[in-house]
């Protein structure tokens, strides 16, 4: 992402000050910079990174403009006023989830995105590596050390921090499939963190659903045994579930099929019900945001996916979550996994 600094030497002095301050009409800024292409798309990036704000009030219709949310369709009008979010920029903390489908695969893309997004905390499933082959190097350099629980090919997950990484457990206490790495906690900045990868179950019928099923229950109780709402807890990752209707292109082939069946619906209301909140859905009620899309199928240019990957705080950080978005500017890398990543912030 671009800095700041850079930012402001895209247009002349007094406008980058009235951005900061008082806002300024899209078409004031494109006019008045040298190089408005290059201008637009840093626009878009610190828009989506929520550096930025965007005031919409339809050419004075309304008496209160509405804020703007980014979204992978968003688009600028000339009398939107933009803010730039300077004041609390250097106090939010950020927390992302990412499904990246094979860390070697994708470590080209997951270091350039840390650099662009400089988060302060991710959580990686599916990186399908032992834990003698995990890019410990690779991430310090950098500036992230690491946290995991591999195996060959399949699952496994990891936390990188830019951070201390304290009181690492991996698996569940009570040894519950102990054979497959599916989960890992910590502790981080005073946040105790859950990374989880749940089961895809394959069919309704197999054995694999009665495997989902088990593993979410037990989930469950793991996060009980450590739910304190005194202090900050966070649960992420791949859940393989989707909420409800509108986080599905198509929820009527859908129903009652393994991602959006009732059996799953009612093991993650159990789960919500702990105090938890789906932090996306603060910040962004639209129906067709996914974060999951088929490779086979391509869902992505044709705009039919799940939202399965998802952020569920407790009420201590939920209060303290300025934004939450699904980075779909990943998803449109060469070689990128089939989900994206969702990123949340926080003023701590």
């Amino acid at each position: 992402m671009t800095s700041k600094e850079s930012f402001g030497n895209l247009i002349p002095d007094p406008l980058s000050k009235k951005l900061q301050q008082d806002g300024v009409p899209f078409s004031e800024l494109r006019q008045a910079s040298l190089s408005p292409e290059i201008l637009i798309e840093e626009i878009y990036r610190l828009w989506r990174s929520t550096n930025l704000r965007v005031e919409r009030n339809w050419n004075g219709i309304l008496d209160q403009p509405n804020n703007i949310p980014y979204s992978n369709s968003a688009c600028l009008l000339p009398d939107d006023r933009l803010y730039l979010e300077t004041s609390s920029l250097r106090h939010l903390w950020k927390l992302a989830t990412w499904n990246v489908n094979s860390i070697r695969t994708r470590l080209p893309l997951l270091l350039q995105w840390l650099k662009e997004n400089n988060p302060d905390v991710v959580c990686l499933q599916e990186t399908k590596v032992e834990d003698t082959l995990f890019p410990v190097w690779e991430l310090q350099q950098a500036g992230y050390e690491s946290a995991f629980s591999g195996q060959k090919s399949y699952n496994g997950v990891a936390i990188l921090s830019k951070h201390p990484i304290r009181n690492v457990r991996t698996g569940f206490r009570n040894g519950y499939d102990a054979e497959n790495a599916r989960l890992i906690s910590a502790t981080v900045s005073g946040i105790r963190l859950f990374n989880v990868y749940v089961p895809q179950g394959q069919t309704t019928e197999s054995e694999k659903f009665q495997y989902k099923l088990k593993f979410f229950t037990e989930l469950i109780q793991e996060f009980k045994a450590e739910n304190n709402s005194d202090n900050a807890l966070v649960i992420m990752g791949d859940f393989n579930i989707a909420p409800k209707a509108e986080d599905l292109s198509n929820p009527e082939s859908m129903r009652n099929k393994v991602s959006f069946h009732p059996e799953e619906h009612a093991l993650l209301a159990e789960l919500v019900d702990c105090g938890l909140s789906d932090l996306f859905r603060k910040f962004d009620q639209r129906s067709g945001q996914f974060s999951w899309w088929d490779f086979r199928t391509r869902g992505f240019e044709r705009d039919e996916g799940m939202r399965i990957d998802y952020i569920l705080a407790n009420s201590v950080l939920t209060s303290s979550c300025q934004a939450c978005i699904i980075d779909t500017e990943a998803r449109e890398q060469d070689r990128p996994s089939d989900h994206a990543p969702v990123i949340a912030e926080f003023k701590l």
